[in-house]
């Protein structure tokens, strides 16, 4: 029975848990449906029909497990309805609104499957096989619609739009699916099982869990936007700086030709195009056109190139762009046109004026695939970009065939880039459905199913903890009962007890053999005989006189059980002294105890009246308690006191009046019977009959009857009503002791200190698995106990033997087959009269089960305590009056006062300060409304910050909360240190502004006229042109130094977000970078593996640019250099990059002089250099938190050993 009604509690809860977790997904479904934007990627795409549904089958659940069975049908008649409708709308023209409702038909298929196996639990309960057929078609489904994930072939079957939601959606269905077979045992359920407090915690607990994974939804869509709007960023910068260097390129070789004043020669013509070609990949055509003939001087990568000129040439739009870039008289990019094989080339053009008056267009095609596929080499392969100009497809990344087909994009942003003038082309970013990191896929999922088991054990906790507590007071309850039941028994005994002792009339017991078993001390005051004498004595020995044979004959009678009782009968008997004494007897045969009970009155003094007055003697022989005479017209002839005092009538109104009146319209027939008997010649015995008193009320009489020769009838009545109540009430009372044994396993025990013989109940041998009526001796019994034991119920028996001590211990057993058993053992002493201890009685009652209980209870007692006295959190209680009820050691730390001091006492008045403040409107607000509450405060009395979390409960509240202090204190001192650096970061944009307009700008004036005054140099002497030499060589280094100072600030005030990089793949594209310098000093550059570097792609770049340009610069001119790159000191948050070259080296005494701006450890002019390159590389370091140490000797070599941190 235990183990069934654990089994229904268990899925009462699991149903419990399972509808409310499909209503708060359900609501969140929809809370995305209503607030968040389209699907991002990131979040569950689940249709809000789904949301929908699942509310609403989560209710139907709910309901059944309430055993609202028409609430239930009727929910899930719904549900499946509802699903029906939203499963055809794909196949009709409805909104887009309402077309985002639809479901698909594996939805539709579990919605139908729930739906029926809630209906069929309702309907037919006594069948359980539609439970189990749509539980297994929904596990299975559930199943499958998991697999698909992994199985393509399955993808059919997917619940969820979306793999993401997928992955959630199907365990849901499983666990529906293995519940629908025992919804019947919970709907049909005839235990009743605590409600309240499962839905309260399960629904916390639960809306918690789903709130987490909610929460780590979203928050993956807002870093997957982060890192589009990055990389929208990135290709923004880099397109723009890309295209500049182009116009820039274009610009100068238009001026330098306008200085020349002259157009270069075909030969230098094609040599400087070649040039540019080579160097440019993205470059597809350089040209020089005369708008007024139309001649064009061309140079072109491809023939596909020349015909795509040819038809810009000739489009009606050309000369309009034409005549602005001639007009303007500054570069210009014109937009894309598409080649005849699909590429984007735009037209790069810049006037040229040259001294024959005429001005020429010098124009260059560009390939903005070409060049957006460079910038895109390093992107993740899980975005896609998209480039267009006025719908004209520039690049898409990756190719649009290398998508899967189940792959759809989502878009995630669009943003528009304007280059130059009126030239601007989009940038699309998006990814393709279903492509999400395992870590976004699964964590949520796993959050949410992690937390959802949790709530369920803590429901079932609950539960079982709550039913304990009620069976534990329902056996307190019936231990009081049975205690008042026992006390009631021991009563009766006593009183039965002593109306034997002091009885003046003679009771006695006689066995089968003729021999008294038990006397009355009666017999002392009647026969001289104490009882103990006449104990054994055969009866006859008693007999005197000449009736001895009449009474051997009745009392054979009687014994042989051939007559059941006899009444009246006379003996008579010899007293001590010789006197014969006539005792009046009414003796009973009991088969049970195979003995004769007999009650005897001495009746000398009756005798003596008879000769008196014979009536009175013959009416006062019948009976001694009620007696009367009447006739045989049913009339009052005589009563006596006790008949009248017992009725509460007056002689006078009984005497004339018809006893007809007195007995109870449902006895007439019973008396008349009685009549009847006595008029055959026979007496009347052991009647009972109904009589009303005055108050008419009933009385129960046992009468005895005969009619005399007289035609009178005597009758002798006792009035047994008190008798019979307590009989019913002792019926009563061993009903209930009987139930009780048998509910609380309790029961009793004697021990006859004068024999030694214990009396056992039959609960005490069945606790002690002996068959009933198996009764060991006292010592025996104790070796039940086991040996720990055994002294101690050993040494509460002889204490109360001998002290009258009442003993109650609670002991172990071994029971006969060996089962161990907690027992409560109770004892008490029972007296003489002369206070002397006779026998011991008790109880003994199984409390295994609330033991077990209790230690549990106490186990998880002092786990909690444990748990929260070891937490670092501080953390209190507070009753509903506000009063603490317990504060573990943190709390003492953070309140300054000891928890001796503040248990009992109300909050409000050992803290007077927190009233009228946050702590107080948040704390009532809580109590209030059972809402919990989070929040931060400053409590000014202890001088601290806090950060409190509430809790309310039935009990009242529990406080989580710790100090917050040097968070604000270091947040406060990080905001002063942000506004500083943002003002120096302001400071340097305004330098590097200064630098980038103000001083350039002089200085290209400087080298353009130079130029120009050099071009002009035959009419100056050597010693001028060595001048305009130098004043070059300044303005050129001049240049140098403020490139690289605007680099130098460029590295905080530019930087990019960090990301995970492939090293080697950086180095690559370096050394591509560097391939001119490279072939030109023949070095020899040698790259081992390398892992992968968390930091600013771009910066990255630049570091490994510096170092590798300084290996090659500063070697020896007989020596090739040679550059090795390896990793070392590998661990699992860092790792040491070392570059080393066999150069020129230096002394290690300058080391630190090294990274400092404007510092040069080799001032030979071979070695041309600002001093920025190093300045630059230990600043991104800085940023990058990298250290960086050089080893290095003269003349043989340098090591760079730069230490980086792992992602």
């Amino acid at each position: 029975m235990v183990e069934s009604r654990n089994l229904t509690a268990f899925w009462f809860c699991a149903t419990l848990a399972l509808s409310i977790t499909m209503a708060a997904l359900g609501a969140t479904i929809l809370f995305d449906a209503a607030t968040l934007e389209p699907a991002t990627g990131s979040h569950i795409n689940l249709r809000p029909g789904g949301g929908v549904l699942s509310v609403i089958l989560g209710a139907a659940f709910m309901a059944l497990a309430f055993q609202a069975g028409r609430l239930a049908t009727v929910l899930a008649i719904s549900a499946l309805a509802l699903a029906s409708v939203l499963a055809v709308l794909p196949y009709y023209e409805v909104s887009t609104a309402v077309a985002g409702f639809a479901v698909t038909p594996p939805f539709w298929v579990v919605t139908a499957l729930v739906a029926t196996g809630i209906v069929a639990a309702i309907g037919w309960p006594q069948y359980r096989i539609p439970g189990v057929l749509t539980g297994l078609a929904s596990t299975l489904l559930g199943m499958m619609s998991l697999l698909s994930k992994w199985l393509p072939e399955l993808s059919a079957l997917s619940l969820g739009s979306v793999p993401e939601s997928t992955v959630v959606v199907s365990p849901l269905v499983m666990l529906a699916g293995a519940l629908l077979p025992f919804l019947p045992q919970v709907f049909r359920r005839t235990v009743q099982v605590p409600r309240q407090g499962p839905i309260v915690i399960g629904a916390i607990a639960i809306v918690i869990t789903t709130f987490s994974w909610h929460f780590l939804r979203v928050q993956h869509s807002e870093y997957l936007m982060q890192r589009a709007n990055a990389l929208a960023d990135q290709l923004e910068a880099t397109s723009l700086s890309a295209y500049q260097d182009k116009l820039a390129l274009i610009r100068r070789m238009s001026e330098r030709w306008e200085l020349l004043d002259t157009l270069p020669s075909t030969l230098l013509w094609q040599q400087e195009v070649s040039s540019y070609l080579r160097d440019h990949p993205d470059l597809r055509l350089m040209a020089i056109i005369d708008p007024q003939s139309g001649h064009a001087r061309t140079r072109a990568r491809s023939t596909d190139s020349l015909a795509w000129l040819n038809d810009l040439l000739h489009d009606s739009g050309f000369a309009d762009w034409q005549e602005h870039v001639l007009g303007s008289g500054s570069v210009h990019l014109g937009q894309p046109r598409l080649s005849g094989q699909g590429q984007a080339l735009a037209a790069i053009g810049m006037p040229v004026d040259i001294a024959d008056g005429k001005t020429r267009l010098l124009m260059a095609v560009v390939d903005m695939s070409r060049v957006f596929e460079q910038l895109t080499r390093h992107l993740d392969q899980d975005m896609n970009v998209r480039v267009y100009a006025r719908n004209i497809p520039v690049f898409e990344f990756p190719p649009e065939r290398s998508l899967p087909d189940n792959q759809a994009p989502i878009h995630l942003l669009t943003r528009t880039v304007k280059a130059q003038h009126d030239t601007q082309w989009t940038l699309d970013i998006s990814i393709p459905e279903g492509v999400v990191p395992p870590g976004d896929l699964y964590l949520p999922p796993l959050v949410l199913f992690s937390g959802l088991g949790l709530s369920f054990l803590v429901m079932l906790i609950h539960l079982f903890w709550r039913e304990s507590e009620q069976r534990s007071e329902s056996l307190e309850s019936l231990n009081q009962v049975l205690n008042y039941h026992l006390d009631q028994e021991r009563s009766l005994r006593q009183t039965n007890e002593r109306i034997l002792e002091y009885s003046r009339d003679l009771l006695c017991s006689i066995g089968k053999d003729g021999r008294f078993l038990q006397v009355s001390p009666a017999s002392e005051a009647l026969l001289g005989y104490r009882p103990t004498e006449l104990i054994g004595t055969h009866y006859r020995d008693l007999l005197a006189g000449d009736n001895r044979l009449a009474t051997e004959d009745e009392i054979r009678l009687l014994l042989n059980g051939k007559q059941g009782r006899a009444t009246g009968f006379r003996t008579r008997l010899s007293h001590r002294s010789g006197q014969v004494v006539t005792v009046a007897w009414s003796a009973e045969w009991s088969s049970e105890d195979e003995a004769l009970f007999c009650v005897g009155r001495d009746i000398s003094n009756e005798l003596m009246a008879e000769t008196l007055t014979r009536e009175r003697d013959q009416f006062f022989s019948l009976s001694p308690d009620m007696f009367c005479i009447v006739d045989l017209n049913t009339l009052f002839f005589e009563v006596n006191n006790t008949f009248v005092e017992t009725l509460g009538y007056d002689r006078e109104d009984l005497i004339g009046t018809s006893y007809l009146e007195l007995i109870h319209p449902d006895d007439h027939h019973l008396a008349a019977n009685a009549v009847t008997s006595l008029l055959n010649g026979h007496q009347v015995f052991d009647l009972v009959l109904r009589l009303l008193d005055r108050d008419r009320s009933e009385h129960w009489l046992n009468i005895n009857a005969i009619l005399s020769a007289d035609e009178l009838i005597y009758v002798v009545a006792r009035d047994t009503t008190e008798q019979r109540v307590i009989e019913q009430k002792l019926r009563e009372s061993e009903a209930l002791l009987r139930m009780a044994e048998q509910v609380a396993m309790l029961g009793g025990w004697a021990l006859d200190l004068e024999t030694g013989n214990s009396t056992w109940s039959d609960a005490v041998c069945i606790i002690h698995d002996l068959p009933a009526g198996r009764v060991p001796a006292l010592e025996e019994a104790i070796r039940y106990y086991i040996p720990e034991h055994r002294e101690s119920i050993r040494l509460a028996i002889q204490t109360c033997i001998d002290t009258g001590m009442p003993f109650d211990k609670e002991l172990q057993i071994r029971t006969a087959q060996g089962r161990l058993r907690w027992v409560r053992a109770i004892g008490h002493p029972v007296k003489d009269d002369n206070g002397r201890i006779t026998r011991l009685q008790g109880a003994l009652q199984d409390i295994t089960a609330s033991k077990r209980a209790m230690e549990q209870i106490k186990r998880f007692a002092e786990r909690q305590a444990t748990i929260f006295e070891s937490i670092t959190d501080a953390f209190f209680t507070l009753d509903r009056n506000w009063c603490f009820t317990y504060i573990n050691r943190r709390s003492e730390e953070l309140l300054r006062q000891s928890r001796d001091e503040l248990l009992g006492y109300n909050l409000w008045e050992m803290f007077p300060g927190a009233l009228g403040t946050e702590f107080e409107r948040q704390y009532r607000h809580a109590m209030e409304t059972g809402e919990s509450v989070s929040f931060e405060g400053y409590y000014e009395p202890l001088d601290n910050w806090l950060e409190i979390s509430a809790y309310p409960s039935e009990e009242g509240l529990a406080v989580y909360y710790r100090s917050i202090r040097e968070r604000k204190e270091a947040q406060w001192q990080l905001e002063a240190t942000l506004q500083e650096l943002e003002r120096s970061n302001r400071e340097l944009q305004d330098f590097a502004f200064v630098a980038s307009h103000d001083l350039q700008e002089p200085l290209r004036k400087i080298q353009a006229f130079s130029d120009r005054l050099i071009t002009r140099s035959t009419v100056l002497g050597e010693q001028e042109r060595d001048y305009l030499r130098r004043m070059q060589s300044a303005a050129g280094r001049m240049q140098n130094l403020i490139d690289d100072l605007l680099s130098y600030s460029r590295v905080t005030t530019r930087a990019k977000p960090m990301a995970s990089c492939n090293t080697r793949q950086i180095l690559g594209e370096v050394l591509q970078d560097m391939e001119t310098a490279i072939g030109r000093e023949q070095a020899q550059i040698r790259i081992d593996d390398l892992p992968d570097t968390h930091g600013d792609p771009t910066q990255l770049r630049q570091v490994f640019q510096n170092l590798l340009s300084n290996a090659i610069k500063f070697h020896a001119p007989e020596r090739t250099p040679e550059i090795h790159i390896h990793a070392g000191d590998l661990s699992e948050d860092s790792w040491t990059l070392v570059v080393a070259d066999n150069g020129i080296g230096f002394d290690e005494r300058y080391a630190e002089k090294l990274f400092l701006p404007f510092q040069r450890l080799h001032q030979n002019a071979g070695y041309a250099g600002t001093g920025i390159g190093m300045a630059i590389v230990k600043k991104i370091l800085d940023r990058h938190q990298a250290t960086v140490s050089v080893n290095s000797v003269p003349g043989s070599g340098t090591s760079f050993r730069i230490r980086f941190k792992r992602g």
